[in-house]
């Protein structure tokens, strides 16, 4: 097997597809922000793939994960505004 056509090249380069849409709709979208923070964290995790993930990494990811909370908070306070708007 190809190097470049391995599962893990291949799920970078389709990771690659949507960063591109998460970076282009940047806030301009309510879920852009867990679409960015997913991708993020699985950009790390694709990166270490073949090593141990460092400190530093899980670190990382743990803020990306607080940030995904945030997002997901304020999406569901919007939806609750929202119904309530109704």
């Amino acid at each position: 097997m190809d190097s470049t056509d391995d599962p893990v090249s291949r799920a970078e380069r389709a990771l690659y597809d949507i960063q591109e849409l998460a970076d282009s709709t940047s806030e301009h979208h309510q879920s852009w922000a867990l679409l960015y923070n997913c991708t993020q964290i699985s950009k790390v995790i694709l990166e270490k793939w073949n090593d141990d993930l460092t400190e530093e990494d899980l670190s990382e990811i743990r803020w990306m994960i607080s940030e995904l909370e945030n997002s997901c908070q304020k999406l569901k306070d919007k939806v609750e505004q929202d119904s309530r708007d109704k």
